[in-house]
């Protein structure tokens, strides 16, 4: 078995190396505003005990700065998620809240590629709660059994200069979370490792919009560099079906098409967590899509021009008390 010691200097330059991936990796941008963050870092965070409470903050960065050749070129866009989770052990059961606020920077024809006759360039800043989640899980022999809700508390009636219904905060729906998830523990000759499947569909929804369901597969390995410092790896598969979006028709505001929502994406993510304190961790993950498949057709036959990912920072910190 070997031991690995890392000085100070060494942790360092693993943090800056990780930073480093990022700074110099182009960008693949989404214009059409299709955004998943695919990390999953409940590897790091062990279930509290009875009576306590573990507290996760994660703020994820998404930069769709820049247009794919082929791709919709009609607006950009910025996102900022911010992200509570609690957790506590009632009945044997770890259950968690979490509450995101969302933050997006949508602009819209800059620079077209292909003359608009007179083109009006807008810039609007979308703000508010998206869905509060309530999830549990528990143990069922070797594995885990995640189930749970997603409320439609999330603001969905902003007016939006993007005609595009998802760029709302909210959906509107109340969703079903499903999943089941294998962690296996780390060995003398293996590192930790895990695999999920999960489900996520509308249960209730608005008659005119029912977003699509979304179904994932991710399988990653976490090895503890040295005691305070741990790298991750996962890889997910992600397919989104296209959501049910008849507004337009029913009268209500025009939101165009949204043929784009329709993809299967695969994403690798690298993540570092590093322990301040017997009760504290600090994380930080990038998030880079591998590919994407639009499979959505025009009703005229026509193909729908490739959504591509974007990729996605992500920085948090856990703490249990």
């Amino acid at each position: 078995m070997k031991t690995f010691f890392l000085s100070e200097r060494t942790t360092r330059v693993a943090l800056l190396s990780l930073l480093a991936l990022g700074a110099y990796t182009k960008a693949q941008a989404c214009p059409c505003g299709c955004v998943k963050v695919c990390i999953d870092n409940l590897a790091d965070r062990s279930a509290p005990r009875a009576g306590a409470y573990a507290v996760d903050f994660r703020y994820d960065t998404i930069d769709q700065d820049e247009r794919n050749s082929g791709a919709h070129a009609h607006f950009l866009a910025y996102h900022r998620i911010l992200t509570g989770t609690i957790e506590t052990q009632l009945a044997g059961q770890t259950w968690s809240i979490a509450v995101p606020r969302i933050s997006r920077i949508v602009r819209s024809n800059i620079a077209p590629t292909v003359p608009i006759p007179n083109p009006v360039n807008t810039r609007q800043e979308v703000v508010g709660l998206g869905d509060i989640s309530v999830t549990t899980r528990f143990a069922w022999s070797d594995y885990t059994i995640i189930a749970g809700v997603k409320l439609p508390t999330g603001t969905d009636d902003l007016t939006l200069n993007v005609s595009r219904r998802y760029l709302q905060p909210g959906t509107g729906s109340t969703d079903l979370i499903l999943g089941l998830r294998r962690d296996y523990a780390a060995t003398s000759d293996r590192p930790q490792c895990f695999w999920q499947l999960g489900a996520q569909g509308a249960v209730f929804s608005d008659a005119n919009f029912r977003p699509g369901t979304t179904l994932t597969a991710t399988a990653g390995v976490r090895y503890e560099l040295a005691s305070p410092l741990a790298f991750s790896l996962q890889t997910t598969a992600l397919r989104q079906f296209r959501d049910k979006n008849t507004m337009a028709a029913a009268g209500n505001i025009a939101y165009a098409e949204d043929l784009e929502t329709a993809a299967f994406s695969t994403h690798l993510a690298a993540g570092l967590t590093y322990k301040l304190a017997a009760n504290t961790s600090a994380y930080v993950y990038y998030s880079r899509s591998l590919n994407t498949v639009n499979l959505a057709d025009k009703p005229s036959g026509a193909e729908v021009n490739v959504v591509h990912s974007t990729d996605v920072w992500s920085f948090g910190m856990t703490h249990s008390f």
